[in-house]
């Protein structure tokens, strides 16, 4: 397991905490100062997007990365698809190391990835102004060995797709390697242009039928990607592209 991801953040690690982003609430107002990524082996109140429960299974990963962020805080949206960019690159990076090609996964908007159709892991992003410091938390849920009970959603994991890690820290560490080189990148370059370009290569759903409910409508059209700003992009039966920045998709 390559470690060199460490001298860039604070690795913690509990056994059992209600949940690695409200850890990193916690952290924050204690005046820390660095990044810090949090692990728990258990969560006792593990969030999704929305409040929903985050069902977390021991021996799963449950992580959140705190950053000291001196970035524009309207770009916060963007690091979704640069983490979500991160994890497929590391799901990939073990199928070949452990030989299971069949395992393809696709990144769904704004926060998920899937593997044919059912979630593997999702994201939950964060932000807080404290101290006059702007910080931001990018929680990671991922199943890497058992199958969360989650309400109306389908869940698998990495081990019942046929990939058999050692331990969830094995993940954890190459993700952390891929996630910063995105990061560093992200920063210095102020490019989201080539992330979106990678997060769409692998997008759930491009150019297929796709339903938005944004709590006032349902819109109904061509998944035609994502735009500057990560806002889903419809085409719409007029021929005109309508843009969403929040909302819950379904498929068919």
């Amino acid at each position: 397991m390559t470690l060199s991801w460490l001298k860039n953040y604070n690795l913690l690690i509990f056994d059992q905490v209600d949940s690695t982003n409200s850890e990193a609430l916690r952290l924050v107002k204690a005046n820390v100062t660095g990044d810090f990524i949090i692990v728990a082996r258990e969560q006792t109140a593990g969030r999704g997007q929305k409040g929903r429960v985050w069902e977390s299974i021991p021996g799963n990963l449950h992580a959140s990365i705190l950053l000291e962020s001196n970035f524009d805080l309207n770009r916060l949206k963007e690091l979704s698809f640069l983490t979500a960019v991160a994890l497929h690159k590391t799901i990939i990076s073990f199928n070949k190391k452990l030989k299971t090609p069949s395992i393809k996964p696709e990144l769904k908007w704004p926060n998920d990835v899937l593997i044919i159709g059912k979630k593997v892991a999702g994201i939950l992003l964060e932000s807080i102004r404290y101290n006059d410091k702007n910080y931001v938390i990018v929680g990671v849920g991922v199943n890497t060995h058992f199958v969360p009970n989650i309400h109306n959603i389908l869940v698998t994991s990495l081990l019942n797709e046929g990939m058999i890690l050692k331990h969830s820290d094995d993940f954890l560490s190459e993700f952390m390697i891929n996630f910063h080189f995105y990061y560093k990148q992200w920063q210095t370059a102020n490019d989201f242009a080539n992330i979106k370009k990678e997060w769409l290569k692998f997008a759930y759903h491009l150019n297929k039928n796709i339903t938005l409910n944004d709590g006032t409508q349902k819109v109904t059209g061509i998944f035609k990607g994502v735009d500057e700003s990560g806002a889903l992009c419809i085409g719409l039966s007029n021929g005109k592209i309508q843009s969403f920045s929040a909302g819950d998709v379904s498929y068919g």
